[in-house]
């Protein structure tokens, strides 16, 4: 099957060392997205023919990690496109994988169904447990690639507002995944609220001490 030839492919290029170094977006994550992906679908009752662009995209969607960071999207696009060229694979089915990886790039823009369950299948953990842990990793991520440093207060605002601002796209994600992302929402704002209230009482006892 095209799927398993694409699977192989793709863990095989995801197991670099480039790969291999990368916290967050990793072969770990690939996995759990084409997992998600069949979730979404299962659950919305779709067929494994119309699933299968979805998966291929999703196996493929990170690989342009392998040469750049940011905007890594068109280099996936590429991957992908030499890839199932050579199998002979529709050129109508070909865009329609070259689309949905197009639209992960954040914003997130999905202009089909197919789309839309790759973008719910790609920020999945944003409304489950996992997202706690595999935020840590995203941070971790971005100070080894990209050198970002943010102080635990700044972090917990940035991760508030992304999260506040993306929205699932799928019934699957609007009914189940919204609800745990706005429980993520409460933890962060819980725990900035303690870093905030206990650098206000550090302050006002330093002034006290001063006096």
């Amino acid at each position: 099957m095209l799927i398993d030839e694409v699977k192989s492919h793709c863990e095989t290029l995801l197991s670099s060392q480039c790969c291999k170094e990368m916290s967050f977006h990793n072969l770990e994550h690939t996995r759990d997205v084409v997992s998600n992906i069949e979730t979404i679908g299962k659950s919305m009752g779709l067929s494994s023919a119309f699933l299968e662009p979805v998966i291929i995209a999703g196996w493929f969607h990170d690989t342009g990690f392998l040469k750049c960071y940011k905007e890594h999207e068109e280099f996936s696009v590429s991957l992908a496109h030499q890839f199932l060229v050579a199998k002979n694979w529709p050129a109508e089915k070909i865009e329609m994988v070259s689309s949905c990886i197009r639209s992960t790039h954040m914003p997130q823009t999905p202009s089909c169904l197919e789309a839309e369950i790759l973008c719910d299948a790609d920020i999945f953990h944003l409304g489950t447990s996992k997202f706690i842990t595999r935020n840590k990793l995203l941070r971790k991520e971005w100070e080894e690639k990209l050198q970002e440093h943010y102080c635990e207060e700044t972090w917990l605002q940035l991760n508030i507002q992304f999260l506040r601002k993306q929205h699932f796209f799928t019934r699957y994600g609007k009914t189940i995944l919204e609800q745990g992302k706005n429980q993520n929402i409460k933890f962060l704002q819980n725990k900035l609220e303690q870093i905030t209230k206990s650098a206000s009482t550090k302050i006002n006892a330093d002034f006290t001490q001063n006096r």
